[in-house]
């Protein structure tokens, strides 16, 4: 590790480039330092494996006939304490080299700002708005109109522990202020003692968690972005907003400009499958939310409390502001520190009902300043302190609350078996359902008893909902205003939810949210809509909600459904055709993108698929989930996430204001409905009806280990069951591992291969490429993971499967689908190899794999001799250790888990 490069080639123009060159030297920096890290914790001879393994990896990437049994050997024939030095050692490499290729991005936008106006961001958007000749009058509707809230969840995809990811922060830290600081000898010398320290306080700490996380954890993680980043980063992304229209737009007002981006978060609301999430959870969260809120705000009061010195006699503030009696010798004559010192006061003793309270006091210093000639203090941190109170009040954020439709069935059927109106409601038809409940909404009779005394689901159920009205009582309504049901299939499930929403007072304060997640469920999704709408009793809802309806499209359970191309085309004829059904009902629409991670489940740049997304879809208003490592990887770095921001702003901006003109011919929709039919048909083949295929996946990868790994507070499963109660991610998260990724990919190759030999067929995949945004990115998404997708790799996962017959078979159609993705993705794309078009990509990929490899290679040695071991040995534990510890180091290596 010690002279550890990315091994980028001479001829590539971009290692001449300084800023490239940059990147080359962090490597070599960090990697010096972990490696005298390795020399000093288990001396020089541990160096020397480590550099061994990687020259083995390095020659079978080189295509040595020799060197893939040369590896093999060399990794079994070490003792574990060896194999443990091994995946530290990769492993706190990819860390390092994550940060080190995020410094670099960073450089690169940088340069390119210095240079003129950055691609994809929020000043590009107000150009291309100029451009297209808008008006300030319509920018500003536009801006009415648009709001983004991305919503933090805890969901188990995230593999690096709390304690990590701050070390981790701290050595970007470091990167960054070398960077940015014309350091001393002296000051460069302490800033890399600085970076030997993280990294070896990073050497010798444990990976993965010693215990299951628990919902508190979650929460804790996600507060640790939302009061670190993300409330400060609010604040910019309006202010650059401004200064954007301001630029672009220099006659208009601006001050007045309305918020176009929040966040909500489902950590501690969302009880889909997780027993660990109740009521008294959920309402922890809240206070626990709201503690971080005062806190950050307490801290800011006390900073301006002694920065705000204005005296009374120099700017003659008048009466509006008087001080408490007390105050009066305290800042005798300093109006503003007076008024600072009783907020601060009141919120400390907790006096504040919610924001809007904080917030009126705070205008009042506000006009003080600017009536009275301060016009630079009220423009500075104060304003900060005012804009970041609107933004997220003293709740933080708004806190989804998601449940299983199912619960919601389970509760009803008991609660109206007791009540003797019906014996069996899960059993009635669907029309009798709506009948039911409509007129259950109507009863003025009490539908939950003072004493619930029902089954645990009933029973939790109840209290969920109460739960929702006790919390809106206690720090107002904007603290939960989304109820979601998961594995929504019909309207009773929508309903249900109104005759609890109307049983606990708040119908007209919540929006109620059905949850598409299937491919049938998103088919039949217009067609609940358009029942939810003539039902009387839900469009007074609606009526209470502004005319507004918000429905979630789910990316993950679709694609393990069907696979990546009919999840795909379900998804965009949904959101066409709910548009379509919103629009003729004067509705607004607001889709929430359920998106992970991952390529299999949603994941891949979120500007690009807000742009390729039927044009009729775009409203203004939109929501996405921002997931596990997703999260991390955003947040950890606030240059990363200002410009993850900035892209996403600037594809809604575009896409309202300024579309690209794109005709969808009549024969492409046409095209992709056939070509998702004989995917999912291909896919589903594979993995539902293929014989020994489930006993496949359970030995060739680690998901039986993966639900050992300390990552989340919920099970794997939603509910008891086969492989249907799964949930996406340990499916995909398992494939990653074994860098075989079929999820995302499976399917692909045979859809296109026998779409391309009919008629004109491959003339048509072409033109659709080039001309239609929406297959293009499915393209383009879907090339990463095949790229990624290693058959070698995956051949040594399958020599763990015992069935011979199961294991050829099996792997033979795997590698053979697999070549066939890659030939057509290439003949479509016109390239010659995967990613030729992307090439920075290609060389991330290139240059990570013999690092990668090596983590693999030793997961496989570790899962045969851990699941040949008897449950009471003393080598399980330290074995098992070992193997999860190897999953952390694939996931960083792979820079995804699921």
């Amino acid at each position: 590790m010690r002279d550890a490069t990315l091994d980028m080639p001479v001829s590539d123009p971009a290692a001449t480039n300084p800023v490239s060159a940059t990147l080359s030297g962090d490597v070599r920096w960090l990697g010096s330092l972990l490696g005298d890290t390795i020399v000093e914790q288990h001396g020089a001879d541990a160096l020397a494996l480590v550099e061994r393994i990687r020259a083995l990896a390095k020659a079978r990437r080189r295509d040595d006939p020799q060197a893939d049994a040369a590896l093999e050997a060399a990794i079994e024939s070490l003792d574990l304490d060896q194999q443990r030095i091994l995946i530290k050692a990769f492993s706190n490499y990819f860390q390092l080299i994550n940060i080190a290729e995020d410094q670099q991005r960073i450089r690169v936008l940088e340069s390119r700002e210095r240079a003129g106006l950055v691609e994809e961001s929020i000043p590009a958007a107000v150009a291309a708005l100029r451009a297209r000749g808008l008006s300030a009058e319509a920018v500003r509707d536009l801006l009415r109109s648009l709001f983004v809230r991305l919503v933090l969840t805890a969901h188990p995809s995230e593999a690096k522990r709390k304690e990590i990811l701050v070390k981790l922060r701290r050595i970007a830290d470091v990167l960054t202020r070398r960077d940015r600081e014309a350091l001393l000898p002296r000051e460069r010398a302490a800033l890399e003692a600085t970076l030997h320290e993280e990294i070896e306080e990073l050497w010798q700490t444990r990976p993965t968690r010693p215990a299951r996380a628990t919902v508190s954890d979650e929460v804790d993680f996600g507060l640790y972005f939302m009061s670190g980043v993300i409330m400060d980063l609010v604040v910019d992304i309006q202010d650059e907003l401004r200064d954007a229209l301001d630029a672009y737009y220099p006659d208009a007002d601006w001050h007045d400009l309305p918020a176009v981006l929040g966040y909500a978060s489902w950590i501690g609301g969302d009880r889909d499958g997780n027993p660990n999430v109740t009521a008294d959870v959920t309402l922890e969260t809240l206070a626990t939310q709201r503690a971080i809120a005062q806190t950050v705000y307490a801290a800011e009061l006390r900073r301006l409390r002694d920065h705000m010195t204005q005296s009374s006699d120099e700017t003659g503030v008048p009466v509006p502001l008087p001080p408490p009696p007390e105050e009066d010798a305290r800042f005798p004559a300093e109006p503003y520190r007076q008024k600072l010192t009783e907020i601060l006061r009141k919120l400390e003793k907790g006096s504040y009902v919610d924001g809007d309270a904080l917030l009126t006091d705070l205008q009042l210093i506000d006009w003080g300043l600017r009536e009275h000639n301060s016009v630079h203090a009220a423009n500075g941190e104060f304003r900060r302190l005012l804009s970041k109170v609107s933004a997220f009040g003293l709740h933080l954020v708004p806190l989804d609350i998601r449940e299983d439709a199912q619960r919601h069935v389970t509760a009803l059927a008991e609660l109206f078996a007791a009540y003797g109106v019906t014996a069996d409601y899960a059993k009635l038809p669907e029309a009798e359902r709506q009948k039911l409940l409509t007129a259950e909404i109507a009863n003025p009779r009490p539908l939950f008893p003072v004493d619930p005394k029902f089954g645990a689901v009933t029973n939790e159920v109840i209290a969920t909902w109460r739960m929702i009205a006790k919390a809106h009582a206690r720090y107002g309504k904007a603290v939960i205003n989304s109820v979601i049901a998961s594995m929504s299939q019909a309207p009773s499930d929508t309903l249900t939810m109104l005759l609890f929403a109307h049983e606990v007072g708040v119908a007209g304060d919540v929006d109620l949210v059905p949850l598409f997640e299937t491919i049938d469920d998103l088919e039949r999704a217009p067609q609940t809509l358009t029942v939810l709408f003539a039902n009387a009793a839900f469009r007074a809802h609606l009526a209470a909600r502004s005319d507004r309806q918000q429905v979630m499209i789910g990316y993950s359970d679709s694609n393990k459904d069907g696979g990546y191309l009919a999840s795909n085309w379900g998804l965009y004829k949904a959101q066409r055709q709910l548009s379509e059904i919103c629009k003729a009902q004067g509705i607004t629409l607001e889709l929430f993108h359920g998106r992970g991670g991952s390529i299999g489940r949603g994941g891949g740049p979120a500007n690009r698929a807000i742009l390729s997304q039927p044009p009729a879809s775009i409203h203004g208003r939109i929501k996405m989930t921002e997931q596990g490592e997703v999260i991390a990887y955003r947040y950890s770095n606030v240059a990363i996430a200002r410009r993850h921001l900035h892209q996403v702003l600037n594809a809604m901006i575009v896409a309202l204001g300024a579309p690209p003109e794109t005709e969808v011919r009549p024969e492409w929709p046409a095209a992709i409905e056939k070509l998702a039919e004989m995917g999912r048909v291909t896919y589903r083949g594979f993995v539902y009806e293929t014989p020994g295929f489930l006993e496949y996946w359970e030995q060739a990868t680690p998901i039986e280990e993966l639900g050992l790994l300390q990552i989340s507070s919920r099970p794997a499963k939603r509910r008891q069951g086969g492989f249907g109660g799964l949930r996406a991610i340990p499916w995909v998260f398992s494939w990653i591992q074994s860098r075989a990724i079929i999820p995302s990919w499976y399917g692909v190759g045979t859809a296109f291969e026998t779409f391309a030999a009919t008629s004109d067929g491959f003339a048509l995949l072409t033109e659709m490429y080039g001309s239609w945004p929406f297959f293009r990115t499915l393209i383009e998404n879907v090339q990463l993971d095949i790229a990624k997708a290693d058959m070698g790799i995956a051949e040594h996962y399958a020599s763990l499967v015992t069935d011979t017959a199961i294991r050829t078979r099996i792997f033979s159609e795997m590698r053979a689908e697999h070549e066939r993705a890659r030939q057509m993705v290439c003949r479509i794309t016109g390239q010659t190899e995967l990613l030729e078009k992307s090439p920075v990509m290609q060389r991330s990929i290139e240059r990570r794999n013999p690092y990668i490899d090596p983590l693999n290679f030793i997961q496989v040695a570790l899962l045969r001799k851990l699941r040949s071991l008897p449950t009471d040995s003393p080598d399980r534990a330290p074995t098992l250790a070992a193997a999860l510890a190897t999953i952390n180091g694939i996931a960083a290596g792979m820079k995804t888990t699921g």
